[in-house]
């Protein structure tokens, strides 16, 4: 349930040139942050595109025992953290 990720800011202008050098599926999705009542957000991402009818929904922890003890609202449906098919870095490369 632990996964460490990385976020960088990037510019207008370097995302258009790294978009030119981009293999595979680009991965676009409108993202929102819900409070969860609990003191948590849930980042609610909404996918577009090649992967459209895909929502995830995200909770961030600063520990496992955390998330563990978490208890997520009624309409999260499964917890896809470790399967690799819901990874960014595994959806840009599927074959479609």
């Amino acid at each position: 349930m632990a996964r460490e990720e990385y976020n960088l800011p990037l510019t207008k202008e370097s995302y258009e040139h790294l978009l030119k050098k981009a293999d595979g599926n680009i991965i676009t999705k409108k993202r929102y942050e819900i409070p969860d009542g609990t003191g948590k957000t849930i980042e609610l991402d909404i996918f577009e595109g090649v992967f459209e009818g895909t929502i995830l929904a995200e909770v961030e922890f600063n520990s496992i025992d955390e998330a563990n003890s978490y208890t997520p609202p009624s309409w999260f449906i499964k917890d896809v953290t470790m399967d690799i098919e819901y990874h960014n870095s595994y959806m840009s490369r599927k074959v479609l």
